[in-house]
């Protein structure tokens, strides 16, 4: 869970945290003032309403959540507390508060381009407690489609791109918003297994198969897809491929003398789109392996590297315990 959600997740508890000596405002109030130091600025804003004896969304209300929903949203997300004064963290609660949070998440999808997804909304009573006074809470996550421009059409704000910098929202600069538009939905790649049964060609005995792919996690395309296989002895890639005729789903790439890896590269035009598995290459486990009991069979091991354009390369180790090899063997059976 990342902080802007962490934070979100403790004041929200801090409603149930109540006292026979304190309340929830002043568990909340105590909170903001003790723990929500200069470092967690960086991720909650305190906003006064308007004018707090009604819950209607005012010009300068719906400025301040405009500039509140880019900022955090192009930076690492945030909550915005509404009915605190910044200055001294002084109570100024609103009434009809549910409907007040009501509002802010209609409005909320109509203030920027592109629209940010996931804000949430929530309250804590005022003190003394009554069910429509209170203090507005609202989770704006960090977005995987930055930047977010603001269309709210309101004199000084409109079409800008905010960034939250210290305690405050800043329109970005150029430079800014160069980085910006360069962090766009990246691929998130990871190994995928499936096992199979199948006859072996080589020998004509039935064979566990596992087929390994490159899944894409992500939701951005991963581009000339790469993976590398070094699989433990006994087991071994298998030399039929995928298709029982010496063909796998990437291209072999010569490895360097000495290694023990199997590499498996591509050209650009071949790519792996989001929720998408593109199966590799194979690793077959013999039937005269798989004993009458798991004692008698090793189990699978495999070290991985997987890389697309543009990536970090991914490394991880992969293992079949031969007790599930033993299991999935008797389940053909």
């Amino acid at each position: 869970m990342d902080s802007a959600r962490e934070l979100f997740q403790e004041l929200k508890n801090l409603k149930k945290a109540e006292t026979p000596s304190q309340s929830p405002e002043q568990i909340l109030l105590r909170y903001c003032r003790d723990v929500l130091g200069d470092i967690e600025r960086l991720h909650v804003d305190f906003k006064e309403k308007s004018d707090p004896s009604h819950e209607k969304l005012e010009e300068d209300d719906k400025k301040n959540l405009a500039r509140a929903i880019s900022g955090f949203a192009n930076s690492g997300g945030g909550v915005l507390i509404w009915g605190i004064k910044d200055k001294d963290i002084s109570p100024k609660p609103i009434k009809n508060i549910k409907l007040f949070i009501t509002s802010i998440l209609v409005l909320a999808p109509q203030v920027t381009d592109p629209v940010v997804e996931g804000i949430d909304g929530d309250w804590i009573p005022s003190d003394p407690p009554a069910t429509e006074v209170g203090f507005g809470l609202v989770l704006i996550p960090e977005s995987s489609l930055p930047p977010h421009r603001v269309l709210l059409k309101s004199k000084g704000i409109q079409n800008h791109y905010y960034l939250r910098s210290g305690t405050d929202f800043l329109i970005a600069t150029h430079t800014q918003l160069e980085d910006m538009f360069g962090r766009r939905p990246q691929p998130k790649l990871t190994l995928h297994a499936r096992i199979t049964k199948g006859l072996s060609k080589s020998d004509g005995i039935w064979s566990l198969y596992v087929i390994l792919g490159i899944e894409n996690e992500g939701r951005g395309t991963a581009k000339a897809p790469f993976l590398s296989v070094e699989i433990e002895p006994p087991y071994g890639v298998y030399e039929f491929g995928l298709d029982g005729n010496g063909h796998f789903g990437l291209e072999k790439v010569t490895s360097s003398r000495g290694t023990k890896d199997t590499k498996y590269g591509s050209s650009a035009d071949v790519v792996i789109h989001s929720g998408i598995v593109h199966e590799v290459t194979v690793v077959a486990v013999p039937a005269d392996r798989l004993h009458k009991t798991p004692n008698g069979i090793q189990d699978l091991r495999i070290h991985y590297k997987i890389a697309a354009e543009g990536i970090t390369p991914v490394e991880g180790h992969y293992t079949l315990n031969k007790e599930q090899l033993y299991n999935e063997a008797i389940s053909f059976t």
